[in-house]
């Protein structure tokens, strides 16, 4: 049975897609000086794109999926492979060598933004057993606070990214469970509900305080969530007040986002970018490096120019790869039809229960 798809969901989906293309589009600029409006758009992206993000992915999750984990394992395994060959030929300038320390064979060491979907891996098997815990989300960002405080963490997996990320994704799962997303979204169709209005004083009072936490000293990578509360010379204690104030902060800032994305009808250009957000997230990134290396050093010195080039390339890039004909050649390396490798899930039910009823 087919299921109608919430165009609401995927206009958010889009909305934070762009976002993620663009941060990485002015990510070089963020740090040269007289950039600060750079500096200000990068945090403010970073503040909300990856947590709303996972928030979403987590609310989607459907538990009980083991074909699905093997699939985004698979083209986690042959991103990871292609990012590594991309790294070396476009970053290094270099013919591919295939010495132990190459790149390409970090196969668990992420590269750059496939994090993410080594994390929605990580988390999708683990969910069903925290949910089994009387407290599951507090249990999780404990974990992420005793993790944050720990000095020594290995960069294998990105263990302190997907342990501190997590908690954004059980909160989704548990908004499902609940209905949450749905009522909320029922009672604040209308512009003139106050939820509307609330969720748009949020939504203000958030880019005013970003102004002044630019200046915050490191204040862009707490926001990276992968350092330890060491490198900001911070107390557990500390560290404990602000990491709480962080998911406080994202999660409030994430759901009045959600309710000021039109729900009614698609919205052009970015609902079929949501639609195709995993094929942007996975492709943009080698051409955003092709793009690093042709962009003249002019744009270096104009900062609206570096904006509006930001903004009119993240607005191309998205739309040529959700073209038909760039879609249909990246299926197979996003979207891989594994009938032939992957038994299905009644066989393998039928299989386990006869080799149960055997003993």
């Amino acid at each position: 049975m087919s299921t109608v798809r919430n165009p609401w969901f995927d206009n958010i989906k889009g909305l934070l897609i762009f976002t993620v293309v663009f941060g990485h589009m002015i990510e070089t600029y963020r740090d040269i000086p007289g950039n600060e409006m750079m500096l200000y758009l990068y945090n403010v992206i970073y503040f909300f794109h990856m947590p709303l993000f996972i928030l979403l992915t987590g609310y989607f999750f459907k538990p009980n999926k083991p074909a699905r984990i093997m699939k985004l394992f698979i083209v986690f395994i042959v991103w990871q492979l292609v990012n590594g060959v991309l790294s070396e030929v476009i970053n290094e300038q270099q013919l591919i060598s295939l010495t132990p320390e190459s790149r390409i064979f970090s196969i668990f060491n992420p590269y750059w933004t496939l994090w993410y979907l080594l994390g929605v891996i990580v988390w999708s098997i683990v969910t069903p057993y925290f949910m089994k815990l009387r407290y599951p989300l507090i249990i999780s960002i404990a974990f992420a606070v005793i993790i944050s405080y720990a000095d020594q963490v290995t960069g294998w997996f990105s263990l302190r990214k997907l342990i501190n990320f997590y908690p954004y994704f059980l909160l989704g799962y548990i908004l499902a469970n609940r209905n949450v997303l749905i009522s909320l979204g029922e009672r604040a169709k209308s512009y003139r509900h106050p939820l509307r209005w609330g969720a748009l004083f949020v939504f203000l009072a958030f880019l005013v305080v970003m102004v002044y936490y630019q200046h915050i000293p490191k204040g862009t990578e707490f926001l990276f969530m992968r350092e330890s509360y060491n490198y900001f010379d911070w107390s557990i204690w500390k560290g404990l007040f602000y990491h709480l104030l962080l998911y406080a902060g994202t999660i409030g800032l994430s759901l009045a986002l959600i309710l000021l994305v039109p729900q009614g009808k698609p919205l052009l250009f970015f609902n079929r970018i949501g639609f195709y957000s995993l094929f942007i997230y996975l492709i943009h990134t080698n051409l955003i490096r092709i793009y690093r290396v042709l962009m003249p050093e002019e744009l270096t010195t104009a900062p609206f120019l570096k904006v509006a080039t930001a903004l009119i390339g993240s607005m191309l890039l998205s739309w040529i790869i959700t073209r038909d004909p760039i879609i249909k050649f990246f299926k197979p390396l996003i979207q891989p039809e594994l009938n032939w490798l992957l038994r299905s899930d009644q066989q393998t039910y039928r299989n386990s229960k006869e080799s149960f009823d055997s003993k």
